[in-house]
């Protein structure tokens, strides 16, 4: 059994709103756990079911809700990892990939070989399996830094960059050295543009689904990001990075749900908000039907239907979905893949009107 993260002990005895869970760190999807109940609109107490909580004892010594490091992969291989410092372990752990990218055993060789490089760039995204676009996925070539003043590998395929890495910015990912998530996103604004760099920034910060995934905890902050800008002011990419955090926010579960919001704001739409609920007694009382993002203040939900979503009884799931927020005076915009393929022109002009109508009532 998979435990959930433990409710803060304030929380533990008494009623409590969603903002004050929220304030404390608590995210929507810990609010669906069973051991939670909705007493109320905005209203949940906790039951401390024992089959689905750790003790008391073990929150109060802070125990992770993570799930325990696996055993290290062979040496051959840096898929599926988990990242730990020299001196400790990270809590993020990743799921696994499905497949080893074919660069990675390589990878591999080349850092047992070169115990003072770390894998970086592409290679350190690869190795987490992170979104990339296909360009990328592509590669044939290892990345690898190594400190100022060292000399480049002269191996084929390889490529050796020569930084300055900070402490905290190396990582063992099954016993390799790696860069850490925020400064290989870092690295990455080298070779990717500023639109695939903020898709992958959204990636990065995104709170995964309790329910749907075994990694517990966002691969990073957009604090944490800032951060790393802010020690490394003159390096490579710096000017895109920059215009990239810019962009990046939290909430995206996709990454065409992040080019639609960039295309809204290409034609200053105003700012939507991510991951809207709705509660509605109909759809159900413990949990709220939810719209991709959109505009609370005008009853605007705007879905982006995946090519998953015309599957099995999914189409019958967001219809249901979207007839809770109907129920509740919403309006509803839903768009797709031929929506994304003319880089969502008709789809900001449908959404301006939207918006335009509901201003004007």
């Amino acid at each position: 059994m998979r435990y959930p993260r433990p409710l803060p002990a304030s929380l533990r005895h008494r009623e409590f709103s969603r903002a004050e869970a929220l304030a404390l760190g608590v995210t929507s999807g810990r609010l669906r756990r069973r051991d939670i109940v909705r007493v109320g609109h905005g209203r949940y107490r906790w039951t401390g079911k024992p089959s689905d909580r750790l003790s008391d004892l073990e929150a109060a010594a802070g125990s992770s809700s993570e799930v325990p490091e696996p055993a290290a992969a062979p040496a051959a291989s840096l898929d599926g990892a988990v990242e730990s410092t020299a001196a400790e372990a990270r809590t993020p752990v990743p799921a696994p990939q499905p497949s080893v990218h074919a660069t990675l055993p390589r990878a591999s060789s080349v850092l047992e070989a070169v115990p003072d490089a770390c894998a970086s760039h592409l290679t350190a995204a690869l190795v987490r399996g992170w979104w990339l676009p296909r360009k990328a996925l592509d590669t044939r070539m290892v990345h690898i830094t190594r400190g100022p003043g060292l000399s480049r590998l002269k191996r084929q395929s390889v490529i050796t960059h020569r930084s300055l890495l900070l402490e905290d910015e190396v990582v063992l990912v099954n016993g390799r050295r790696t860069t850490s998530p925020e400064r290989t996103w870092l690295d990455c604004a080298t070779l990717l543009t500023v639109q695939d760099l903020a898709i992958l920034g959204d990636h990065l910060v995104r709170e995964p689904h309790a329910w749907a995934e075994t990694r517990r905890t966002q691969w990073t902050t957009v604090d944490a990001l800032l951060a790393c800008l802010h020690a490394h002011p003159g390096i490579r990419g710096i000017s895109r990075a920059r215009s990239a955090l810019a962009l990046v926010r939290v909430g995206a579960d996709s990454p065409q749900e992040t080019l639609l919001r960039l295309a809204m704001a290409r034609v200053d739409l105003p700012e939507p908000t991510l991951q809207i609920e709705c509660w509605d007694p109909q759809y159900s009382a413990d949990f709220p039907a939810t719209a991709d993002l959109g505009y609370p203040q005008w009853l605007i939900a705007i879905q982006y239907e995946g090519h998953h979503h015309g599957e099995g009884n999914q189409l019958a799931k967001d219809l249901r979905r979207d007839q809770a927020f109907l129920r509740q005076g919403w309006k509803v915009l839903r768009f797709g893949s031929a929506d994304s393929a003319e880089d969502f022109r008709t789809a900001v002009e449908l959404i301006g009107r939207t918006i335009a109508d509901a201003r004007g009532r």
